[in-house]
């Protein structure tokens, strides 16, 4: 099926405009409510506009099923979850319940607009390139979560061509166990239709995360045994007709 040409276009181009004058609406509201807070008071409600103009429907499964206090955001945790489109991020931004920070690309903080409102909501660069400062991310993460703050990775650590699962990296498993937080896995299905790899064209459609039960910590022997145990929780979720 081709994809549409007009429609995206048009989306992407009045949506920059719309993502320009947020960011400005972002910092005006930053010295009141502080950076995250003028965020999510913003973000959210841009990305569901956006996400509409583009023919997304978003959904979420499973989320009712997860005790109270990980809904509620009381209890920190890690939410992984496979990769599968650009639009991952905020799309998740947009339809969890709680109020996550994520670990990003350090590339990202070099891109107008998107990249300052990222460093105005307080979220976690990590420059893959750089052992060191990458190392450094994730002991900012570490202190987040201590601290009582819900952590979502992508530990793929890109996207796929064809979406399938990427082998998952050890960073965000060797967090959770040391924090002793709980994994909770998530799959998305639909990204890859919605806006594959390399592509521009979006086409509208379903957006569906479904988070699946989480996984203590302390129930198993090392961070490379819940990696383990969270990637086929993963895999299942992605397999799961």
């Amino acid at each position: 099926m081709d994809r549409p040409v007009l429609r995206p276009l048009l989306v992407w181009i009045f949506g920059a405009l719309a993502l320009a004058l947020s960011v400005c609406l972002c910092f005006l509201l930053a010295p009141f409510l502080g950076g995250p807070g003028a965020f999510w008071l913003v973000a959210p409600r841009y990305i569901r506009g956006t996400a509409r103009a583009f023919g997304i429907r978003r959904e979420l499964e499973g989320w009712e099923a997860l005790p109270p206090d990980l809904r509620s955001g009381a209890r920190p945790a890690v939410f992984i979850g496979n990769h599968t489109s650009l639009f991952d991020p905020p799309l998740m931004i947009s339809t969890l319940p709680c109020r996550p920070v994520f670990v990003a690309k350090r590339e990202l903080a070099r891109v107008p607009f998107l990249g300052w409102v990222i460093w105005l909501a307080d979220f976690i660069f990590i420059d893959r390139r750089d052992r060191e400062a990458a190392l450094a991310s994730l002991e900012e993460a570490a202190i987040r979560i201590h601290a009582g703050q819900a952590i979502v990775a992508f530990p793929e650590g890109t996207r796929s061509l064809d979406g399938g699962l990427l082998p998952f990296k050890k960073g965000a498993f060797a967090l959770a166990f040391e924090a002793g937080v709980p994994v909770v896995p998530f799959a998305i299905r639909g990204g890859p239709d919605i806006l594959p790899k390399g592509a521009w064209r979006v086409r509208g459609g379903l957006y569906r995360i479904t988070v699946a039960a989480p996984l203590e910590s302390s129930a198993y022997p090392d961070a490379d045994a819940l990696r383990e145990a969270a990637e086929a929780a993963v895999r299942g979720l992605v397999n799961k007709a």
